[in-house]
């Protein structure tokens, strides 16, 4: 007899196991089962503060343009319990070297109204599609010379190795643009753009073994990590105020206030290194599982290939597939029904947007990628609320420019093998190696 896998049920699924992550990718098939049957679900599971599971669009949408009942300010990201310890520690730590209470917001998305929106505000016209539009010729000179270089180390492994010849697609062309656009806004020197990257792709998987070093634990690295940023930061809002501020992102924090107060030295750095690590680590895990898709489809890959009109909803296809965002929690303000569920005062709920991006409800076919999808109201910036990603327009020209400059060469690359995935992320779902080839 052939032993059978024990059926899927709401007692015995899991979509809080990171290594099943690794292992199988995304729990589709947990979250297919959720939103069918419990798509407000109380979840208990061990290592884990028991939360609301929300899965479907319509709850998404619902608890993100609420937040006066659903609140930023206490659990941001469901984590174990060992990552809630280690985050109160990091709190009292910066509450030592800073002054003020643990219990200060880590960063502005930690934030309620109207505190969230003022310091929101400090930033956001750096982000408008406005001003996106007097980039787009500079990202796109960026995008095809990041490619040219792409291709040159593809051909040259092709010459070298013939057809075992690969390149890490992440590293070698999916992080450039990404990086290089949000370190230029924020005024860092070019000579740094690297050690950037570094830092945030730490910062993302010190969960995972491979980010740290010998005998480190995970708190550890980011401790280092944290310094060595820290001290950076340090340096260069120093040279920055002695040099003159100019229109740079670093140069408005410096300058801003908030209620006729400038913002705490604490306050320009965590708000500083969000935006420099969510400025590159969402984008360019798009962009590589933006290309893996198309490469797994080849019908829509020649339509984008043929048609540069595609490009743009080509580019929203990729963010609702990716989803790259795993969740985002929230806490309850007050006792509340949803769906038939009573959500009392205090308990968390946690939104599931790779599940909500898949929901029969809203997306017709959810399972097939469809660059001429329209609509295609997704969730990979969050919900449409208040804690709406800053960078989505960002992350949505420098994928376009890039798209637009690839299409000469996807049909030239092939996979040469399976994502490897960050470990030890729930997040994020990070993609630190995908390795491709020249097309024999």
């Amino acid at each position: 007899m052939v032993a059978t896998s024990e059926p899927l049920t709401l007692h015995n699924l899991d979509i809080t196991d990171t290594d099943l992550y690794v292992e199988r990718g995304y729990p589709w098939e947990a979250w297919d089962l959720l939103r069918e049957e419990a798509p407000v679900y109380w979840y208990q599971r061990p290592r884990h503060e028991p939360f609301w599971a929300i899965t479907k669009w319509e709850d998404v949408s619902f608890i993100s343009r609420h937040p006066e009942l659903f609140s930023n300010t206490q659990l941001l990201r469901m984590m174990d319990t060992e990552s809630i310890h280690m985050g109160q520690r990091a709190r009292v730590r910066g509450a030592n070297r800073y002054g003020g209470s643990p219990d200060d917001p880590a960063d502005f998305i930690f934030m309620d109204p109207p505190e969230h929106r003022q310091h929101r505000s400090l930033m956001s016209g750096h982000f408008t599609p406005r001003m996106m539009k007097t980039l787009e010729d500079h990202f796109e000179e960026m995008a095809e010379n990041y490619v040219s270089r792409f291709a040159d180390v593809v051909v040259a492994q092709l010459a070298e190795k013939g057809e075992q010849g690969t390149v890490d697609l992440v590293h070698e062309l999916a992080a450039k643009l990404p990086v290089a656009a949000i370190c230029e806004m924020a005024g860092i020197p070019e000579e740094d753009w690297d050690q950037i990257f570094t830092w945030t792709e730490t910062l993302g998987g010190a969960a995972d073994p491979e980010y740290r070093e010998p005998g480190e634990t995970q708190e550890q690295t980011i401790r280092r990590n944290s310094r060595a940023w820290r001290s950076y930061n340090t340096n260069l809002f120093e040279r920055r105020l002695s040099e003159g501020l100019g229109d740079d992102l670093l140069s408005t924090l410096l300058n801003a206030e908030v209620e006729g107060r400038a913002l705490t030295p604490r306050e320009v750095s965590t708000y500083f290194r969000l935006l420099l690590a969510a400025g590159n680590e969402t984008t360019r895990n798009s962009i590589t599982g933006g290309i893996k898709v198309l490469l797994d489809n080849p019908e829509q890959l020649e339509w984008l290939v043929a048609d540069e009109s595609t490009v743009p909803g080509a580019v929203e296809e990729m963010l609702r597939w990716t989803s790259v965002v795993i969740q985002f929690q929230r806490t309850a303000m007050e006792d509340l029904e949803l769906r038939g569920q009573t959500i009392r005062r205090g308990e968390s709920v946690v939104m599931w947007y790779p599940s909500a991006n898949r929901d029969e409800d809203v997306f017709e076919d959810p399972y097939k990628f469809d660059i001429g999808r329209e609509p295609n109201d997704h969730f990979a910036f969050g919900g449409y609320g208040e804690h709406f990603c800053l960078g989505a327009n960002l992350a949505r020209w420098e994928m376009r420019a890039l798209f637009h400059a690839l299409r000469p060469l996807l049909p030239k690359l092939e996979l040469a093998g399976e994502p490897e995935l960050v470990a030890g992320s729930l997040h994020v779902g990070g993609i630190k190696r995908l390795l491709v080839r020249a097309r024999s």
